[in-house]
């Protein structure tokens, strides 16, 4: 009677995860395969098994070297996403559950076995069109300036902090200021800027040739 029981008791939890376990599977279906083991059979021991085609095996097969590590009590009860590989040599990522009766003893197992293949191909997509290679030319930038209307801003900012730092604010730029602060945007590299030149003349007050004229003398 007690054995019986017992029997009856273990079908229960049996019963219980293989409820789950199809959910979970179907949930995430095609790429995940889950496996109940009773592992009071460890040579046939899987009882339920969905999206198999992930590793081909079927009801009435047995259980791999981990299940026989459980049983020995030399694993954990619960490991979850560790390195696999299917029979053909599918890539997969493998969790596993020991499942115990009210007793506390060892009935048997609850595996999955995710397969990689379909998403290490879109990691190897989005690595191509996302790889950049570097430019060979030495007067390359590093990047390229879009829009007009930044460089102003740039510039404009650069000439404000110089009035500022020299204490000119509300005074008239001299020749040698002026000069100062050509020098300042070439060293910031400003002056190759596209459009800075016009800006820059502009800005304080010259013509393009004279501008041109201060560069030479830097």
């Amino acid at each position: 009677m007690g054995n019986k029981n017992q029997k009856t008791s273990n079908q229960q939890i049996f019963e219980h995860y293989i409820r789950v376990g199809e959910i979970i599977a179907e949930k995430f279906s095609p790429y995940l395969e889950v496996i109940i083991h009773d592992l009071k059979d460890p040579e046939h021991s899987i009882i339920a098994i969905f999206n198999n085609h992930i590793t081909g095996r079927k009801i009435g097969d047995g259980t791999s070297d981990i299940g026989y590590k459980k049983l020995a009590n030399e694993l954990p009860d619960k490991i979850v996403n560790y390195e696999n590989k299917s029979p053909s040599g599918i890539k997969l990522k493998s969790s596993t559950l020991t499942i115990r009766n009210k007793h506390n003893k060892i009935i048997g197992s609850l595996a999955f076995n995710f397969d990689l293949t379909p998403f290490e191909n879109i990691q190897e997509f989005f690595n191509t069109i996302t790889k950049t290679n570097k430019s060979k030319l030495n007067d390359f930038p590093k990047q390229e300036q879009f829009f007009l209307w930044s460089i102003r801003d740039d510039l404009e900012q650069e000439l404000n902090k110089y009035i500022i730092a020299n204490g000119l604010q509300g005074k008239a730029l001299t020749k040698k200021d002026k000069l100062n602060v050509v020098a300042l945007m070439n060293k910031k590299g400003h002056i190759k800027k596209r459009g800075s030149m016009s800006i820059l003349s502009e800005l304080l007050a010259i013509t393009r040739p004279t501008l041109y004229k201060y560069l030479k003398n830097i």
